[in-house]
C-alpha cells in the first residue's frame, strides 16, 4: 500500500512540475508578444494531434472553443519547450489579432532558444524560419 501511495505522490508532483512550466512558456510568450491572453492547458495525445494536426507535426493550435494546444506524447525533450512556446505564440497572436505570424513565430522561438543558450539549435530553427515563412501570413477563421 506504501509503495501505491508513494507513486501516486510521485505522478501527481510530476504533473504539477509539468504544468508550472508550460505556465512559464506561456508568460515567456505573452511577454515577448506584449500581448494579454488567459492561459489555456496542454493535451498531450497522440491520437488527437494524428486527427487535428498537420501531417508529420508534433502538435498544433486549434482556435475551436477558446482554444486548445495539443502535442504527442513523445516529443524530444530539447524540441518540447520550444515547440510549446511557438504554440502559445499562435495561440496568442490568434486570441488578440485572429492572424498569425509564422514568421514571427518562427523569429519569436529562435530568440526564446538563444535566451535559453540553445544556440546550436537555435541556429537550425532560424535557416528553417526564413526558408519557409519568409511573407507569408496565416489567416484563421
Amino acid at each position: 500500500m506504501k509503495i501505491y501511495k508513494l507513486l501516486i505522490t510521485l505522478l501527481l508532483t510530476l504533473f504539477v512540475i509539468d504544468l508550472s512550466s508550460n505556465q512559464l512558456i506561456f508568460n515567456s510568450a505573452k511577454a515577448d508578444l506584449n500581448l494579454e491572453s488567459k492561459y489555456i492547458g496542454v493535451s498531450y495525445n497522440d491520437k488527437e494531434v494524428n486527427e487535428f494536426c498537420p501531417k508529420q507535426s508534433v502538435g498544433c493550435y486549434i482556435s475551436n472553443e477558446g482554444g486548445k494546444i495539443i502535442l504527442k506524447n513523445n516529443v524530444p525533450a530539447n524540441h518540447h519547450d520550444v515547440v510549446l512556446y511557438g504554440l502559445y505564440s499562435d495561440y496568442i497572436q490568434h486570441q488578440n489579432t485572429g492572424l498569425i505570424d509564422n514568421l514571427l513565430t518562427c523569429d519569436l522561438k529562435v530568440s526564446f532558444l538563444e535566451k535559453n543558450q540553445k544556440i546550436q539549435l537555435a541556429r537550425l530553427y532560424s535557416g528553417t524560419c526564413h526558408s519557409i515563412y519568409k511573407n507569408k501570413i496565416l489567416v484563421m477563421n
